[in-house]
């Protein structure tokens, strides 16, 4: 997977929350307590949002996602939730977390998806919640001012040009960016890029199904971060039997899905379920958990 698009239009973002950031805080005289709350809860939870999304789309790495997203929306919604007191800072000390946990989830879920489509759509969102700071914030501002016809006119024209111009740069370059994830080998990220425990879980462990009379068997334990084996070979024509245990703490990947034999089960925390299907055609078939985050193949021969 190729990294720089994702770090270039991320860094576009920061430019524009920066510019966003910095207008605010020169008109925090003129801010009252709840525009400062507002400003806060959006800063925080944006910078959160837009940081675990585009960690988490290229790289799969939901852990980071969350952890690098909340904790940069902590250290930018705090400060800006000053301007609205300690209910502000309240407010940026929740939406930073839930800013990067929901782009965690998002970025995980939405990998599958065509992110040629999403990209422009996430931009255009982005677009949306920063004019709606900075015409909050020129509201607020031309409340308070003792020129107020005049200064409405002047930062409205302002306003309109410069965000048209902000705008147009950031859809065509969201558009014109490959972001697909096609770029890549497969969907996984590269085991090189990611520290060692990570690269140990994402090692492929290969198993054979055994044949017992008119069917054939395999064994599948499920844990909270692998399926074990997560390499299934099987034979095609041979009606397949797959015993899955689920860890007490399996989460999410208790739910598993055999997208091409339209298969979804939920095993029980701690105990046992089988699937049973007969695979027809030869190849490779992909099974994952509810939110693409732990996978495994199987391979029908």
């Amino acid at each position: 997977m190729i990294y720089q698009q994702y770090i270039l239009i991320y860094v576009l973002y920061i430019a524009v929350m920066v510019a966003v950031s910095a207008y605010a805080y020169n008109s925090r005289k003129t801010i009252d307590e709840m525009h400062g709350m507002m400003i806060a809860m959006t800063i925080g939870m944006t910078i959160g949002l837009i940081t675990a999304t585009l960690l988490v789309i290229p790289t799969g790495n939901f852990l980071y996602g969350v952890i690098f997203g909340s904790l940069l929306g902590l250290i930018v919604g705090i400060p800006f939730g000053k301007f609205g007191g300690h209910l502000g800072i309240m407010e940026g000390v929740m939406a930073g977390p839930m800013g990067g946990m929901m782009g965690a989830m998002l970025g995980q879920m939405i990998r599958p998806f065509d992110i040629e489509i999403f990209i422009p759509f996430f931009t255009f969102i982005f677009l949306v919640t920063m004019i709606g700071i900075t015409y909050a914030v020129n509201c607020r501002i031309n409340c308070c001012s003792t020129e107020h016809h005049q200064a409405k006119n002047k930062v409205s024209r302002r306003f309109i040009v410069t965000w048209a111009l902000t705008a147009i740069v950031l859809i065509i370059v969201s558009i014109i960016l490959s972001f697909s994830m096609d770029d890549s080998k497969n969907d996984e990220p590269s085991a090189q890029s990611l520290p060692p425990f990570l690269q140990e879980l994402m090692k492929e462990e290969k198993q054979e199904a055994v044949i017992k009379g008119d069917y054939q068997e395999i064994e599948l334990r499920i844990s909270a971060s692998k399926y074990s084996p997560n390499v299934i070979v099987a034979k095609k024509g041979i009606p397949l039997r797959i015993n899955l245990y689920a860890e007490e703490n399996a989460g999410c990947a208790r739910e598993i899905v055999f997208p091409d034999f339209n298969i979804n089960k939920i095993v029980p925390a701690g105990g046992r379920e089988t699937v049973s299907f007969t695979p027809s055609d030869a190849g490779e078939f992909k099974f994952r958990c509810s939110m693409d985050m732990i996978k495994g193949k199987l391979i029908i021969t």
